[in-house]
């Protein structure tokens, strides 16, 4: 599946999503759904997942969720790339931690088999 339509599924399965990004390992915007901020989004995501993996120590890190006025930011990495999400308000924290990997693995997944 390309990232585009995974994106899409993803928009469609989970409405509490406000906008999402993905990036790859270099940290590069390589999709983005609506109202996404772009390369800002990008940096905001690298310097926030450093933060959170320095924390986390040798546990490592799987997401970061990050609680907003009015809904959440979460990122998860899978698959070598990292999804970000703004949701609006009382998200389902677990169920949207899971659309985002399925959304990295519907369109990353295949690429390690390879």
């Amino acid at each position: 599946m390309k990232l585009d339509e995974a994106i899409r599924d993803l928009l469609d399965v989970s409405t509490d999503i406000v906008s999402v990004a993905v990036v790859d390992a270099s940290g590069a915007v390589v999709a983005a759904g609506p109202a996404a901020a772009g390369e800002r989004a990008s940096e905001a995501l690298g310097l926030l997942w450093e933060a959170a993996s320095r924390h986390a120590g040798d546990a490592g890190l799987e997401h970061v969720v990050v609680p907003l006025a009015d809904g959440v930011l979460a990122a998860v990495e899978a698959h070598g790339h990292r999804a970000v999400a703004v949701t609006g308000p009382r998200p389902a924290v677990a169920l949207l931690l899971f659309d985002l990997r399925t959304c990295l693995s519907d369109a990353f997944g295949g690429e390690e088999a390879a």
